[in-house]
């Protein structure tokens, strides 16, 4: 198995810095940098195996399952907002930022993790379609007349692993949204608007601005599922 240096490690990792020197590697994958191994996370961020190996003999028997697909490589990346399930303990996960910007996991229901909140980061035109990619990789075709109501910043409520869009979540005044980098990250607040690059941010009734880039929006005026416990 691939490793990398434990003190190297992106700062996304939840893990004890200077307990032994190697730590899995990630593959590439859908997600950026900030993405855990799934080794990583089940055995330092969940503590359901004890080990690498355990993780392994986990992951080949098709116990685990991220964004409702079994995954067998314990280097395979996961990210904000995938869902982590292991249906024979019945358990399920959504991962998302604490208040230090490292990935941990919320308990989320067996109805929710059918569910996932995606970020549109780029649009372009393809023929009669426009094609919407979003921040875990995943693409959406959708036809031209429904495409132009969907611009980069929104966010989609999916079904997984269908990819059936079940709701649009427009980037607009007043829209609840989560703080996935800065002071505020791994909280959820109102955009109150924006000032050119920046976002005007409600967090606890106070006001705080923030990049653009670190706003994700996850519903109407609150989310539209859990992101914290």
């Amino acid at each position: 198995m691939s490793s990398q240096k434990r003190i190297s490690a992106s700062r996304t990792y939840n893990i004890k810095r200077k307990q032994g020197t190697w730590i899995t590697k990630v593959n590439p994958g859908p997600h950026d940098k900030s993405a855990l191994p799934l080794n990583v996370l089940l055995r330092d961020v969940l503590k359901i195996t004890r080990n690498a190996r355990e993780s392994k003999r986990v992951l080949h028997e098709g116990k685990v399952l991220v964004d409702g697909l079994v995954r067998k490589d314990p280097r395979f990346p996961v990210g904000l907002f995938d869902v982590v399930s292991i249906p024979l303990a019945k358990k399920y996960f959504r991962v998302v930022f604490d208040h230090i910007g490292r990935l941990k996991c919320v308990n989320c229901s067996k109805k929710e993790s059918d569910l996932k909140i995606v970020k549109i980061l780029r649009k372009a035109r393809k023929d009669k379609l426009y094609q919407l990619t979003t921040n875990d990789g995943r693409n959406f075709n959708v036809k031209l007349s429904e495409g132009k109501k969907y611009n980069c910043g929104d966010s989609l409520l999916i079904k997984i692993p269908s990819q059936e869009i079940v709701n649009h979540l427009p980037f607009v005044k007043g829209a609840g949204v989560y703080i996935t980098g800065g002071k505020k990250v791994g909280s959820e607040a109102e955009l109150k608007g924006l000032e050119d690059n920046t976002a005007v941010i409600i967090v606890n009734k106070e006001e705080h601005r923030t990049i653009k880039d670190y706003v994700f929006i996850v519903g109407d005026k609150k989310s539209e599922l859990v992101l914290n416990e």
